[in-house]
């Protein structure tokens, strides 16, 4: 092989592993220069074919491991599937959430993440998106995104929103604030308030109305009764043991003298868990309180009184800074106080005289001692005007309250009668006496012994019949006698 030959070869050969592109192989490596004219051509053709041949195989292995790359897909540590990117599984589980935040309006969050890892796999052998998608599905569960109210430090509730939270604080402080009378200064809430973003179970949210009724009673438990035939405020307060103020407060759209039958009364007052201060400027005009003069006097008795100078109210206009706790006032600072005028004092004249011992006092102690066997009323198809209290005969009977007696003797039915004027309008009277010990005209005292308890007239048995009249008319001496 001539020189020229040899170097059309060499030139070929260069051209040849150019055009195959061999990563690393750099022609110079191979110091071809002026080859020897005996140089043995069949050696370096099979020295070329190798290179040739190595080169191939290299470009077709790497063409291959790019070609099968892909990512083991796990959720939660294990696997579901073989994808060729992160961006199939990724956009998958936006979907997932996006449907469900859609189906739920709230944002959700999946309670676990994807993770891949490098693999080689065919086509065949990779995850169609509908198998991997129902994978996830039948693997993960979902929470919300949602936002707690938390009052000094304790957990009220969660809503969908942050919008909702402050939604339902303004809602508590609106009906103070629409209310103010004055030039409102300032409003807060008393106690702590947080809200935080939370990831909770769908289960948990609550609505802003839940939340807002839940604040303002205190209680998500609210105990009623149902009135039935012959309930009022004073019966129901007897049976749960609280006060008929309290049930008023508890129920401020109902009145207690209309309550009807089927109406359901709540049993505790509510108590607001906020407490919504409102600082307000206020002007008024208020009654001042007038001072009350005592004069003796010697010629009227010590329960005698009478007013010689009716007393007047005086009036003041105020200027304030009322503080009010949900509505309440418990605060005032007076900025401003001006007299429009000026109270007038009551004088009243007291006496100082003793009372006479025969002087009624007002109030009936039981005449006797014994047992009650008949009231006031209807009786036997007859009117009863008295109350009857059985002893035995000379039992003593004592005058109720002093005055004087206008009657002393036989009367009829009544037998031996007592009747006594006690000069306030009312009079007493005791029957069936067996003896009496005062006569007409005579002044008697509060528990002075008047007569003995006896069975004469018409009676079934020893016994006391009292009558109290008042104005000349009979009344039930059961509702005067102590």
């Amino acid at each position: 092989m001539s020189d020229h030959d040899s170097s059309t070869l060499i030139s070929r050969m260069k051209q040849k592993i150019k055009d195959l592109k061999i990563k690393d192989l750099k022609i110079k490596d191979l110091k071809i220069k002026n080859l020897p004219c005996n140089i043995d051509f069949k050696k370096l053709l099979a020295a070329f074919m190798i290179v040739v041949i190595v080169a191939l195989s290299y470009t077709a292995y790497s063409i291959n491991e790019i070609r099968t790359r892909a990512l083991a897909v796990s959720l939660g540590g294990e696997q579901i599937g073989i994808v060729r990117t992160e961006e199939e599984a990724l956009s998958i589980m936006e979907a997932i959430k996006r449907d469900l935040s859609d189906t739920y309006s709230v944002e959700c969050v999946l309670d676990k993440e994807l993770s891949f890892e490098l693999t080689h796999a065919k086509d065949n052998e990779l995850t169609n998106n509908e198998e991997l998608r129902e994978k996830i599905e039948s693997k993960i569960d979902f929470l919300v995104a949602g936002y707690t109210i938390t009052i000094d430090g304790k957990k009220v509730g969660t809503v969908k929103s942050e919008y909702d939270a402050k939604f339902i604080i303004d809602s508590i402080k609106e009906p103070y604030i629409n209310n103010v009378e004055g030039d409102l200064k300032e409003v807060k809430i008393l106690e702590h308030i947080e809200i935080n973003r939370e990831e909770v179970p769908i289960t948990t949210l609550s609505t802003p109305t839940e939340l807002v009724e839940l604040i303002k009673v205190g209680t998500d438990e609210i105990k009623t009764h149902v009135v039935e035939v012959g309930e009022s405020f004073w019966t129901i307060a007897m049976m749960y043991d609280t006060t008929v103020d309290d049930l008023i407060e508890a129920n401020p759209d109902k009145k207690p003298e209309k309550l009807q039958i089927g109406d359901e009364v709540k049993l505790v007052v509510p108590t607001s868990m906020l407490t919504v201060v409102t600082v307000e400027k206020v002007e008024y005009t208020k009654d001042t309180d007038f001072e009350t003069i005592v004069e003796n006097d010697s010629s009227m008795y010590k329960n005698q009184q009478k007013i010689k100078v009716e007393g007047e109210k005086g009036e003041s206009f105020v200027v304030a800074n009322q503080v009010k706790h949900n509505g309440r006032l418990v605060e005032e600072e007076i900025l401003e106080e001006k007299v429009i005028k000026k109270p007038v004092n009551e004088l009243v004249v007291k006496g100082t005289k003793e009372i006479p011992k025969t002087m009624a006092t007002g109030v009936f102690m039981m005449p006797t001692r014994g047992r009650f066997t008949s009231g006031y009323g209807t009786r036997w198809g007859r009117m009863h005007r008295g109350i009857d209290i059985a002893a035995s005969v000379g039992t003593p009977i004592y005058a109720a309250d002093g005055g004087t007696v206008t009657y002393s003797g036989w009367q009829g039915t009544y037998g031996y009668m007592v009747e006594i004027d006690h000069g306030n309008g009312y009079k007493t009277r005791y029957a069936h006496c067996s003896k009496l010990l005062v006569s007409k005209g005579t002044k008697v005292y509060k528990g002075q012994h008047i007569a003995n308890v006896g069975n004469t007239g018409r009676s079934t048995g020893p016994h006391l019949h009292l009558e109290v009249l008042k104005n000349g008319v009979h009344v039930n001496p059961s509702k005067y006698v102590k």
